[in-house]
């Protein structure tokens, strides 16, 4: 295994064990305030479209309540569909050591907690959106369905899904830095259960985050060059989707413009047109793909030839520099 500053998976378990929490840890008795945001406004990508601005505060509040679950409904198919269900497989047919399987034991727990918490979320701020817990804006097209059967099928092949779980678990960590941040510049603005939500959530995060690249070098690193190859230009494909976003972005937008029907005239149009450029937004690179957002991600982004096809992503980050703050860091 590469030498990287993790803590053991000693303390990783110790950790998983001190730090625990129920579901009913979090005050639910409040309920989901609909005149504030559920979101930090940066973190939601129409915000850097040019005619996001010409929403109402009224149009732009109810986008990011929208898109706030969005995220939550992004984050039950992450953690759940995609992690659990590969971990699982993982478990079953990979025959990991101790105490590293007592950690992937800790790991799928929690991440069912998270989406338990998720969707406790979601059917609080949309009860009659919910009657059965089936998403309504997160969505993957055919072709990831298919990644994903591929995926659950043969984890020590198609090794995507750990990329994929190194870059969102640093992300959430981000997106609780947001939350904070947001709050603590006023601490009205946001709705209090979702600013707890993703405390909740960062409290196991940042000791997954550690658990990745431990199963980066149990995992990863011994295999043959060409499943690192195909890890690499699969993973591409799947950050070009979220470097360019667009699937969740329509449907959100959809629904706003149900709900407010004089979006549909020139506004939404207008952003629909708009939103292929989004991945060209300095302002939202420096969010979402930036030394400042994900610095230890794209440091071992940097680490690996095979993942080379990503930095021409990236707006605001080069692999020298991802290298070079590595080593100031």
């Amino acid at each position: 295994m590469k030498r990287r500053d993790i803590g053991s998976l000693d303390v990783l378990n110790r950790k998983a064990v001190e730090n625990a929490y129920t579901l009913e840890d979090l005050d639910w008795s409040r309920p989901i305030d609909r005149r504030k945001l559920w979101s930090p406004e940066v973190i939601a990508p129409l915000y850097y479209l040019p005619s996001y601005a010409k929403l109402t505060e009224e149009e732009k509040r109810r986008y990011n309540q929208l898109f706030a679950m969005g995220v939550c409904e992004q984050f039950v198919w992450l953690e759940e569909h995609l992690l659990v269900n590969t971990l699982r497989k993982v478990v079953a047919k990979e025959n990991p050591p101790e105490p590293l399987r007592t950690a992937l034991g800790h790991f799928i727990a929690e991440e069912l907690k998270h989406t338990q918490m998720f969707w406790r979320i979601l059917e609080r701020s949309e009860p009659s959106w919910y009657p059965t817990r089936e998403f309504r804006l997160y969505n993957i097209s055919g072709l990831q369905q298919a990644l994903l059967d591929l995926v659950l099928k043969m984890p020590g092949v198609f090794l995507i899904w750990i990329w994929t779980a190194v870059f969102f678990e640093e992300r959430t960590v981000d997106y609780c830095r947001h939350y904070l941040a947001a709050q603590k510049q006023d601490a009205d603005a946001l709705d209090p259960t979702y600013v707890q939500l993703h405390e909740f959530h960062f409290k196991d995060e940042l000791r997954h985050y550690q658990l990745d690249q431990h199963l980066l070098g149990w995992m990863y690193d011994p295999k043959p060059r060409w499943k690192k190859r195909l890890a690499g230009r699969m993973f591409r494909s799947l950050m070009r989707s979220y470097v360019f976003p667009h699937r969740t972005s329509r449907r959100v937008l959809d629904l706003l413009a149900a709900e407010f029907p004089r979006l549909n005239a020139e506004i939404k149009p207008a952003l629909l047109r708009e939103l292929p450029d989004i991945g060209r937004s300095r302002a939202f690179h420096r969010m979402a793909f930036s030394r400042e957002s994900v610095p230890k991600t794209m440091a071992l982004f940097a680490e690996y030839p095979e993942l080379d096809g990503l930095w021409d992503l990236f707006l605001e980050i080069t692999k020298e520099e991802a290298r070079m703050g590595a080593k100031a860091g």
